[in-house]
């Protein structure tokens, strides 16, 4: 059984994706999202601040996706791949560090194998990987 932290990411990645695909508001479809969908999260708040994180640095996010994953361009990347990306990549460079890097980058793996094709993990896990290992990151 999943965790209710695993759901709100889940959610929060599935918002994500759809705010990016349908030009919708992130956090009108996040509300709803959580609404409908997550019944089962005990705290609704991290989903929501995870968002609101993704929001404040998605031009860092952004940028670390170009600089780890140079072989596939952003905007060309697939979409699924991209959500769970900016996810990891969002709490991976958090300053508060809620969150144990090992814990960021397995979350990201298994959402990617449940909901990417048979190779997503693996990609998740690589451009993760190295974004964690990446000096310049760590305060």
């Amino acid at each position: 059984m999943a965790s209710w932290r695993h759901l709100s990411r889940v959610i929060v990645m599935q918002s994500f994706f759809e705010h990016e695909a349908r030009g919708c508001d992130f956090d009108e479809v996040l509300n709803y999202n959580l609404d409908e969908f997550g019944e089962k999260i005990t705290d609704r708040a991290f989903a929501e601040n995870l968002a609101k994180k993704i929001e404040k640095n998605y031009a860092e996010i952004r940028s670390l996706i170009k600089k780890y994953a140079p072989e596939w361009p952003v905007e060309k990347m697939d979409p699924v791949e991209r959500a769970i990306l900016v996810l990891g990549i969002c709490e991976l460079i958090d300053p508060e560090k809620d969150v144990p890097v090992n814990v960021a980058i397995n979350e990201a793996i298994e959402i990617a194998k449940t909901y990417g094709d048979e190779s997503s993990g693996k990609f998740i896990n690589g451009v993760l990987n190295s974004v964690a290992h990446d000096d310049t990151l760590k305060a």
